[in-house]
């Protein structure tokens, strides 16, 4: 005699569209590519956000040095560094889909650059 029956249950969540419902991932090479673009995105959007905050600092630095050489210079390597790591991001992306492309990764091959957005 089971005491324990397993159970199936479907979980809905009010909150998303029904519509939504039809596109969920039930394949897990679809799920790991959807989970890649996704964590690339954000390390797109942190990546991009890092450039302009270091970019607005290293001018504050700039337009702040009042003359000093020292000061100066600092500001530039600070503006050279912040535009060296917004092209390492872009890079990594360039990198990234010419080895899902050649060697037919699923997750990487299909690949792109796009804005995050906020609609459902």
């Amino acid at each position: 005699m089971k005491l324990i029956k397993s159970v199936q249950a479907a979980i809905n969540n009010p909150v998303i569209d029904p519509g939504l419902r039809n596109q969920m991932v039930n394949d897990p090479k679809e799920y790991v590519s959807n989970v890649a673009q996704t964590l690339f995105s954000i390390f797109m959007v942190v990546g991009v956000i890092y450039f302009i905050w270091h970019f607005i600092m290293a001018a504050y630095h700039f337009i702040s040095s009042e003359g000093d050489p020292k000061k100066i210079e600092d500001a530039k390597h600070a503006l050279t560094y912040s535009a060296l790591g917004l092209f390492l991001v872009f890079a990594v992306f360039a990198i990234l889909k010419v080895i899902g492309t050649i060697f037919g990764v699923t997750g990487l091959d299909t690949l792109k650059l796009t804005l995050p957005s906020l609609k459902v």
